[in-house]
């Protein structure tokens, strides 16, 4: 995998990362804190043309750097983490675009997650676009690919509960949720999944006070993500 982008590259680089190679434009001026970082790592100058060519994206901000294969973990480790510790889980169901899935993974590392469930089927898959969106967040947090409701179901045998954000539900204020819980986000426009649904323990819903019913997968998410960080198990 190509990342680029100056932030992605630089929290790349910042949780440890090895890329196999980083790719400047000629004539960029990098931030000294990133240069610092690419020092000791393979490197080499390139055209703003043969840059573009490698991205596939003209806002690629002068830098890039091949990755190679995206590292996932199993989710075993991330549960795990869960449960011992009572940091939450977000589990992702047939949420298919790249930018809301960024943007919630930047969020679950803001807000201090164990990590992140990501479906292999009918989910957007791990991308550079995903990286670029999560802001490089995505370096900072366990990223696992496994089938959403088997996590549901394991991790409430294993002592969790699990929380499923749908329109359909209650008002998430009036719900008093345990820990550790997994927070399930689905897609604005298809929401949950029937069996995703039937495999939570609690639908909840964020309240709204406006004319417009609805919000953006992403920006939900996140609501729905500070308020169980800030009052699951209270």
């Amino acid at each position: 995998m190509i990342i680029y982008g100056r932030r992605p590259v630089y929290e790349f680089l910042r949780a440890g990362g090895r890329p196999k190679m980083i790719y400047i434009q000629k004539g960029s001026r990098l931030d000294d804190d990133l240069l610092e970082l690419i020092a000791g790592h393979r490197s080499t100058l390139v055209s703003s043309k043969e840059l573009n060519r490698l991205t596939s994206v003209r806002d690629h901000q002068g830098v890039a750097a091949d990755i190679g294969e995206f590292k996932t973990y199993d989710r075993k480790r991330i549960m795990n983490v869960s449960l011992k510790t009572g940091r939450p889980v977000l589990v992702i169901d047939r949420i298919q675009d790249v930018r809301n899935l960024g943007a919630l993974i930047r969020s679950a590392e803001a807000f201090g997650f164990a990590g992140v469930i990501v479906p292999p089927r009918r989910s957007a898959p791990i991308t550079p676009a995903v990286v670029k969106t999560s802001a490089g967040a995505i370096f900072h947090i366990p990223i696992s690919i496994y089938n959403a409701a088997k996590f549901i179901n394991e991790y409430k045998r294993a002592g969790g509960v699990a929380v499923g954000l749908d329109m359909a539900g209650k008002d998430i204020t009036t719900v008093k949720i345990p820990s550790p819980v997994a927070l399930v986000v689905g897609s604005e426009g298809k929401g949950l999944s029937d069996l995703v649904k039937r495999s939570v323990n609690y639908l909840v819903k964020i309240p709204m006070f406006g004319r417009v019913q609805s919000l953006n997968a992403s920006v939900a998410g996140g609501i729905g993500m500070c308020w169980i960080r800030l009052f699951a198990g209270r």
